[in-house]
């Protein structure tokens, strides 16, 4: 009687693990990883290096500093998450906007 129990538990256990969500199961080796997109930091520290050679009425530092301040824990920016449409256009926009009122305006 024991012997069929545990047959049957065990049964039961592979049927679930069979049954698990992928995510469940630890990555192997070749395993497909989800590609990250970037933060608002890393998008507007590429956006003003392509602006190499522009006058800016702000050290690419200060704007890093200040856009860093409004990205939100989950990489949020202007309502937006990174890998969302439309996250580094707003990001850039909020740099020009930046640049061209010559400071951080927002609160």
């Amino acid at each position: 009687m024991k012997g069929i129990a545990l047959t049957a538990l065990t049964g039961l256990a592979a049927l679930a693990l069979a049954a698990a969500p992928s995510e469940a199961v630890a990555p192997t080796h070749g395993a497909r990883l989800q590609q990250s997109c970037p933060a608002a930091p890393a998008v507007a520290n590429a956006y003003l290096r392509a602006q190499a050679g522009k006058k800016l009425t702000m050290t690419r530092g200060e704007i890093i500093s200040a856009i860093t301040k409004e990205t939100g824990a989950d990489g949020s920016f202007a309502g937006l998450t990174p890998c969302q449409a439309g996250y580094a256009n707003a990001v850039r926009f909020w740099i020009d906007e930046v640049l061209k009122a010559g400071t951080n305006n927002s609160p």
